[in-house]
C-alpha cells in the first residue's frame, strides 16, 4: 500500500515529475551538501530536496536553517518534503521565493 511506503521512496517517485533526480552532490557549491538529501535538474535550475521524515511538524527553525543553505549556495531553490508542517513554518516558507512546501498527504493524493 502507498501510504506504508517510506517518505524518501514517495518523494522520489513523486519529483521525478519535476525533472531529473541525482545524488550528485558535487555539483552543489558551498559547505552545506551533507544536509541535503538529492538534487533535481528543472530545466537549467539546480533545486535541493530535503525529506524530513519526522514524527513532530517542521518548524521554522529548519526553514530558516535550508534558506540559509539556499542562499549560500548556487542552489536556485528548495522542496521540503515532511509529514507535516507547522501553521507559522507554512507562513515562513511562502515569504521566500525559493522554497516549496510538500506534505507526506499532498504525495498520496497525487499517487
Amino acid at each position: 500500500m502507498e501510504r506504508d511506503k517510506p517518505l524518501m521512496e514517495l518523494s522520489l517517485e513523486y519529483l521525478k515529475n519535476f525533472g531529473t533526480l541525482t545524488h550528485d552532490l558535487s555539483l552543489i557549491e558551498g559547505s552545506s551538501k551533507h544536509a541535503i538529501d538529492f538534487l533535481i535538474i528543472i530545466k537549467e535550475l539546480l533545486v535541493g530536496v530535503w525529506i524530513l521524515d519526522w514524527k513532530r511538524s517542521v518548524g521554522t527553525d529548519k526553514i530558516i536553517h535550508i534558506e540559509r543553505i539556499i542562499q549560500r549556495s548556487n542552489l536556485s531553490g528548495g522542496f521540503i518534503v515532511a509529514n507535516n508542517f507547522s501553521p507559522n513554518a507554512r507562513d515562513l516558507a511562502l515569504q521566500t521565493d525559493t522554497l516549496e512546501l510538500i506534505e507526506k498527504a499532498e504525495i498520496l493524493y497525487h499517487t
